[in-house]
């Protein structure tokens, strides 16, 4: 017998033809999406590993300025508290050659005249006080002294000064304020009198 040949015949719509096309390139398009979010996830990942790198970095120079600030912050103040120390030498050896209360005094006042130049540089300002009105604020009193010299809430003294720095109030002057005498009338007599308690 002959061998038949069957051939089939392979029919395909036009229209599968069509969807399978589209298909394809619907495949082809969501190929090249993925590959394209791959790499932007790629370049995100690099750059979030940089990131944390260069956070890093900054974390440890800002800690690295941090500990050179608090070691060398203190040089300038360091650079002038040394004139106190050459005063303080020249002091003594001129109190070796002349013992005088005179040398010990100048020398004192040398001293305070340089100290307070230095606060002064530093921000540190004295607060005026005597004569001034009391001012809670910048004033603390110590006690009221009845009299009739000054003013009601007038400071009359100065007993520890007090300092601001920058402006601001570091200390508070503790001070003496001055009160009206109070007026004492007698039961005996008519007369008012305004005793002045020191």
């Amino acid at each position: 017998m002959k061998e038949k040949q069957v051939k089939e015949k392979v029919v395909i719509k036009i229209d599968d033809l069509n969807n399978l096309k589209e298909r394809a390139k619907k495949a082809k398009e969501m190929e090249k999406q993925m590959k394209k979010m791959e790499e932007e996830k790629s370049l995100l990942k690099d750059k979030y590993i940089r990131t944390l790198a260069d956070f890093d970095n900054y974390k440890k120079r800002v800690e690295k300025e941090k500990q050179d600030i608090f070691k060398f912050g203190t040089e300038n103040l360091v650079l002038q508290l040394l004139p106190f120390d050459d005063i303080f030498e020249s002091v003594l050896k001129q109190m070796d050659n002349n013992p005088s209360p005179e040398t010990i005094h100048k020398g004192v006042e040398m001293l305070k005249r340089e100290f307070t130049k230095f606060l002064e540089g530093i921000g540190v300002k004295k607060i005026d006080t005597k004569g001034t009105p009391f001012n809670p604020e910048i004033h603390e009193a110590s006690e009221t002294v009845e009299t009739e010299e000054y003013k009601e809430g007038e400071v009359i003294e100065e007993i520890r000064s007090g300092y601001s720095f920058h402006n601001r109030v570091i200390r508070p002057a503790l001070v003496k304020v001055a009160k009206k005498p109070e007026c004492k009338t007698s039961i005996d007599s008519d007369e008012n009198s305004c005793s002045s308690k020191g």
